[in-house]
C-alpha cells in the first residue's frame, strides 16, 4: 500500500469516527432529555422528530417531508380565503367585550384606582387585607381584560402576514393602528417576524427562538483524558470579565444570558427555572424590542444594536426607514395619549387600566410563541440541514390551551403548525386547516401535537432547554445545565486527577 492510500485510509477512518462520535453525542442528547421527560409522570410528549428520523449522521436514511405544493393539496380551498367581513367582525367583537370589561369595573364592581380608605382605629390586619383586595381586584381586571381584547394583538399580527384581508393598504393600516395601540411597532416587528416564519430554526439565520450555545450561557469546554470533552461553567471572575468592561452597557446586555451557569449552581434548579421563566414572560419581548441579546441570535456586526426603532438598525434594509419612522410616530402617538391620561387622572390609573392589560398580554404572546417552537425533543438546524418545509413542521408545535383563552386569542395556540406552513390563512380558517393538514401529518409521523399543559410544559421548558452545543455542526437537540456537573464537583475531579498523575 502506498503512503497515499495509507494517508486516504487514515483520513477515511478519522471521518468515520468522528461522524460516529458525533452521532453517538447528539442521540445521547436526545435519549437523555427522553429520558428525563419519561420519567416524569407530568410530561409523556415526546416529538417525533428524533435524531434517527432527521440528522443525516445519524441515520442515513431521513424521513422525507412532504413539498410545500403536496401539503396545500390536502387543504379546503375556501380556508384561504380572506374576508373583511370577518376580519372586522373579530376587530369590533374583541372592542365591544374589552368596552363590557371596563363598564363591569367601573359601573357594576365599582373598582377604583385610589387605594381603599379606613377609619383611623381600623385595624393593621384590616388594611392590609383590604390593601391586598384591591390590588387583586386590579391584576383579575388586567387578566380578563387581556383576555377579552387580547386577540387585536393577534389580529395586528395577522394583518403583518396580509391574512386580514386582499387589499395590502388595509392590512398596513388597521395593523399600524392595533399594534400601535399596544406599544409594538408594526412595521418593524412584522419585518423582523416574517424573518422568523422564512427561518423557524434555523440555528445560523433565525430570528427568534434561536437556542443559546454553551458558550452563550457561561460553559467552557474541557478535554478529557480519554479524548472527549466536557461541559465545566466559567467561574465567577470570568462572568464578570464578560459581562462588564469597556465595552459598557452594550456588553452586559448582548452577553446577558452568560451568568446562567453560575446562577443556576447558587439558585438550584427550581428557582434558577422560576426565574428565568419569569424574565421571559415579563421582560423579554421589551428586551428584543430594544435590541438586546434575548436568545442565541447572532447579530450581523459586533458593536451594533438590532433594535425596532432606529431605520439604521442593522435588522433592517435602507428600503424599511419610512415604515421604521410610521411604526415610531405610532408608538408616540400612544406614549403621549397614556401622557396626558397620566397628567388628568395620574399615572396610577394608566397604570392599572392600560400597563396592567398590557403586561398581561405581552407575557401570554411571549409565553405561546416560546411554547410553540420549544422542547427538549425538537430539532434545531444548521444551514446545511435545513429546509422551510424542515423548519415549519419539525420545529413547531401545536398545544391544547384552555377554552377561554384559545376563545380570546383566536385559537393561535392550537393551529400554529398550519400557520407557519400557509401564514396568509386567516385564524377563523385555521382550525379546519389544522384538522386536513394533522390528519395527512400525523399517520406519517410528520406532526408535532403536545398534549402537555401549558403550565407543566412552561417549567420543563425551562428546566431543559438552557443551550445547544453549536449553532454549526449539524442537528441540535437543547440540552440543560441540571446536567452539568457543579463548579465544586469539577474542582475536586481536578484535583484528584491532578494528585493521580503525581
Amino acid at each position: 500500500m502506498t503512503t497515499e492510500e495509507n494517508s486516504e485510509k487514515k483520513e477515511e477512518v478519522t471521518t468515520t469516527t468522528a461522524i460516529a462520535s458525533a452521532s453517538s453525542g447528539r442521540t445521547e442528547v436526545y435519549e437523555k432529555q427522553k429520558m428525563y421527560i419519561r420519567g416524569d409522570p407530568a410530561f409523556e410528549w415526546v416529538s417525533p422528530f428524533s435524531p434517527d428520523r432527521v440528522d443525516p449522521l445519524v441515520s442515513k436514511k431521513v424521513v422525507e417531508f412532504p413539498t410545500r405544493s403536496e401539503l396545500k393539496a390536502v387543504i379546503p380551498p375556501h380556508c384561504f380565503e380572506r374576508s373583511l367581513f370577518w376580519s372586522f367582525f373579530y376587530v369590533i367583537r374583541d372592542i365591544v367585550q374589552g368596552i363590557i370589561v371596563v363598564y363591569l369595573t367601573t359601573q357594576v364592581f365599582q373598582l377604583s384606582t385610589e387605594p381603599p380608605q379606613f377609619e383611623e382605629n381600623a385595624s393593621i390586619a384590616t388594611k392590609v387585607t383590604a390593601w391586598l383586595a384591591w390590588r387583586l381586584a386590579w391584576n383579575i381586571y388586567a387578566g380578563v381584560m387581556a383576555a377579552a381584547a387580547g386577540g387585536l394583538w393577534v389580529i395586528g399580527h395577522e394583518c403583518g402576514h396580509g391574512a386580514f384581508s386582499d387589499y395590502q393598504w388595509v392590512n398596513g393600516l388597521v395593523g399600524w393602528t392595533l399594534h400601535s395601540a399596544m406599544l409594538v411597532p408594526y412595521f418593524s416587528w412584522a419585518f423582523s417576524h416574517a424573518k422568523h416564519h422564512r427561518r423557524t430554526n434555523d440555528m445560523e439565520d433565525g430570528e427568534t427562538h434561536v437556542p443559546c450555545t454553551y458558550q452563550d450561557v457561561g460553559l467552557l469546554k474541557q478535554s478529557t483524558s480519554a479524548g472527549t470533552s466536557t461541559y465545566q461553567r466559567a467561574s465567577m471572575k470570568q462572568v464578570q470579565e464578560k459581562m462588564v468592561g469597556s465595552g459598557g452597557l452594550y456588553q452586559v446586555l448582548s452577553n446577558f444570558f452568560y451568568a446562567n451557569a453560575q446562577l443556576q449552581e447558587m439558585m438550584g434548579d427550581e428557582f434558577f427555572s422560576f426565574c428565568l421563566l419569569y424574565f421571559r414572560l415579563f421582560f423579554l419581548f421589551q428586551f428584543y424590542l430594544m435590541g438586546a441579546k434575548a436568545d442565541g441570535k447572532v447579530p450581523k456586526t459586533k458593536g451594533n444594536w438590532e433594535d425596532h426603532f432606529r431605520p439604521q438598525s442593522d435588522l433592517f434594509p435602507p428600503k424599511m426607514k419610512w415604515k421604521v419612522i410610521a411604526s415610531d410616530i405610532g408608538c408616540g402617538i400612544t406614549i403621549s395619549i397614556l401622557a396626558v391620561c397620566s397628567y388628568f387622572y395620574g399615572f396610577r390609573a394608566v397604570w392599572f387600566w392600560y400597563f396592567g392589560p398590557y403586561t398581561h398580554i405581552h407575557m401570554f404572546l411571549v409565553g405561546v410563541t416560546w411554547l410553540q417552537h420549544t422542547d427538549p425533543t425538537i430539532p434545531h438546524f444548521d444551514e446545511q440541514n435545513w429546509t422551510w418545509m424542515v423548519g415549519a413542521l419539525a420545529g413547531t408545535i401545536d398545544r391544547p390551551m384552555y377554552g377561554w383563552v384559545n376563545y380570546g386569542s383566536h385559537n393561535i395556540c392550537t393551529t400554529h403548525v398550519v400557520h407557519h406552513c400557509f401564514h396568509t390563512i386567516p385564524h377563523y380558517r385555521a382550525l379546519e386547516a389544522t384538522k386536513a393538514i394533522r390528519d395527512f401529518l400525523e399517520p406519517k409521523g410528520l406532526y408535532n401535537y403536545d398534549p402537555t399543559p401549558v403550565e407543566h410544559a412552561c417549567f420543563k421548558i425551562a428546566k431543559r432547554c438552557h443551550f445547544v452545543d453549536s449553532h454549526t455542526d449539524g442537528v441540535q437537540y437543547y440540552q440543560s445545565l441540571m446536567d452539568v456537573p457543579k463548579s465544586t464537583t469539577t474542582s475536586a475531579a481536578n484535583t484528584a486527577n491532578k494528585e493521580k498523575q503525581n
